[in-house]
């Protein structure tokens, strides 16, 4: 039995192939996402959002609908380019993803195409992920912690130089560790995670964003910079230090939103 959900501000499609999560496959009108050890089917049909595998609680917490979205929405509306980004892909929301399957999904992220990246994180799953069934589809949960422990396999499976990350990250944190950053401010957060092996600023600011609720972060990648650097420098050459401090300041307390949507506008959209 499917469960609906009236969500009138929400795309499935740009909120689900925005780049902020992987394991999904689209079929047909349909999604089928392996996410928080389950397998679900999302489709949407207007204002309804309708679910199979989940309940209404879980969709709930997995798409923020507690956020006060058009406030949000409000408060970044603050220039012409994250003006034209909102009315293109409103509806586009920030999803809160399991911490660690998060943390691992980024961590094959490096340098990588997204589909390339989905690919490396559905074959490090079947290595030794836990069996799901929905019906005739199967598919495995993202490892445990602790459960990477062979990098020549991990490499096999296209993980490349990031396996001995894995493996390493795998030992060093468990779930209790990842959700205690919540309780942190930003900058304290992103310092304890970019400790972790393989954890630079970027891949850092994506978990905390994507899955731990601080809505600060802004990530920046090579797309995002591009943009930055046309959209609000004029063209010119700027460090990720000076981005950095300018969108805390022009975008506040809901930076990541903002990243978000110019993220996606960026790669879509030629300036």
């Amino acid at each position: 039995m499917s469960v609906r959900l009236r969500i009138p501000d929400l795309s499935l499609k740009e909120t689900l192939e925005c780049g902020q999560f992987f394991r999904y496959t689209k079929l047909d009108d349909r999604y089928l996402l392996s996410a928080s050890n389950r397998i679900l089917w999302l489709w949407q049909r207007g204002e309804f959002l309708f679910c199979e595998g989940a309940d209404q609680d879980f969709l709930v917490h997995f798409f923020r609908l507690e956020d006060r979205f058009d406030q949000i929405l409000k408060s970044i509306d603050r220039d012409p380019f994250i003006h034209e980004a909102i009315e293109r892909y409103r509806g586009l929301r920030l999803l809160r993803q399991d911490p660690w399957e998060c943390l691992v999904s980024f961590l094959c992220s490096s340098a990588k195409a997204v589909s390339h990246i989905r690919a490396v994180v559905e074959a490090l799953c079947g290595l030794s992920g836990r069996k799901m069934t929905s019906g005739n589809v199967c598919s495995f949960s993202i490892p445990e912690p602790h459960g990477f422990c062979d990098i020549r396999r991990l490499e096999r499976a296209g993980a490349g130089f990031r396996a001995k990350y894995l493996v390493e990250v795998s030992k060093a944190v468990d779930r209790g560790w990842l959700l205690e950053l919540k309780r942190l401010p930003y900058d304290a957060a992103r310092s304890r995670l970019t400790q972790l092996p393989g954890v630079g600023k970027k891949i850092a600011d994506c978990v905390l964003l994507y899955s731990l609720d601080i809505l600060e972060p802004f990530p920046i990648d090579t797309w995002i910079a591009k943009g930055l650097r046309q959209a609000y420098f004029g063209g010119r050459s700027v460090g990720v230090k000076e981005m950095e401090a300018f969108v805390s300041t022009h975008f506040g307390p809901f930076a990541g939103y903002a990243q978000l949507y110019l993220y996606h506008f960026f790669r879509n959209v030629s300036l």
